[in-house]
């Protein structure tokens, strides 16, 4: 009987031995599973982000050649001393057929570099592509884009220039009621016009801001325009007559009124 009673206990002993021994087994196998699991997310995680770096130096790359090439198609225009505006780490250059031909011409800004205490001077430059890939100066327009300090409390007033609709398009923000001034400019009868014309800036009305805004076609003269009127924004539409077209050549942006383009 005493016998039989070591017997279990040594078998009772060894079996609670190898139990101990198969549970840390399992422990171990599940801590060595999560740490390798971990390394392999790691070393994922690793490779997606090397793979983001390389794309993100690639594309600023990109980004940097095409800037390069743009204005490498108009360096000859561009006087030394000078360079093409740069807004919001963006060219200020547009591309679109201007004259109906069927080749890419552009429009681009450019700025002094300007070392002293004086605010820099910036021209308009408008170019025609020619069949070869190169370009010739249609005009170059020294009074036609506001200069950093002429935006007010908003600071460099230059928002954008763009072609749309075969026309050029200069816009100017500025002002602590945020005002903004477009300014639109066709070839047309071998010459530059200013076309079209809208100013505008923010009202409150309530709580809100709203924008009101006047929009001039010089060409036809219809004019649409809002106004507060009792709280709300009231819209006018009417025409007001031609106007005499004027020529870029003659045009100062920070002059410009309409009222004395007759």
């Amino acid at each position: 009987m005493k016998k039989f009673a070591l017997l279990t206990v040594v078998l009772f002993s060894v079996f609670w031995a190898v139990g101990c021994m198969s549970n840390k087994e399992i422990r171990i196998s599940q801590v060595e599973k999560s740490v390798l699991t971990t390394d392999e997310d790691l070393a994922k995680e690793k490779q997606e982000t090397d793979l983001n770096n390389e794309i993100s130096i690639e594309t600023e790359s990109g980004i940097k050649n095409k800037m390069d090439n743009d204005v490498q198609d108009i360096s000859s225009f561009i006087p030394k001393g000078w360079e093409v505006l740069k807004k919001y780490d963006e060219l200020a250059i547009a591309e679109g057929d201007l004259n109906k031909d069927g080749i890419m011409d552009k429009a681009f800004v450019i700025e002094q570099n300007n070392q002293s205490e004086y605010v820099s001077p910036r021209n308009l430059l408008i170019v025609f592509g020619n069949k070869d890939n190169t370009y010739t100066l249609s005009i170059r327009a020294e009074k036609a884009i506001l200069l950093a300090n002429e935006g007010g409390t908003f600071g460099d007033p230059f928002e954008d220039i763009v072609i749309d609709r075969g026309s050029v398009l200069i816009k100017f923000m500025g002002g602590s009621s945020r005002w903004h001034r477009y300014f639109r400019f066709r070839y047309q009868d071998n010459g530059w016009y200013l076309i079209g014309f809208t100013e505008g800036s923010y009202e409150a009305i309530g709580d809100s801001m709203y924008c009101l805004q006047d929009d001039y076609n010089l060409i036809t003269g219809d004019y649409i325009g809002e106004k507060l009127e009792d709280g709300k924004i009231k819209t006018i539409k009417k025409n007001i007559g031609k106007k005499q077209l004027l020529n870029l050549k003659d045009f100062v942006a920070d002059e410009y009124d309409i009222s004395n383009n007759n």
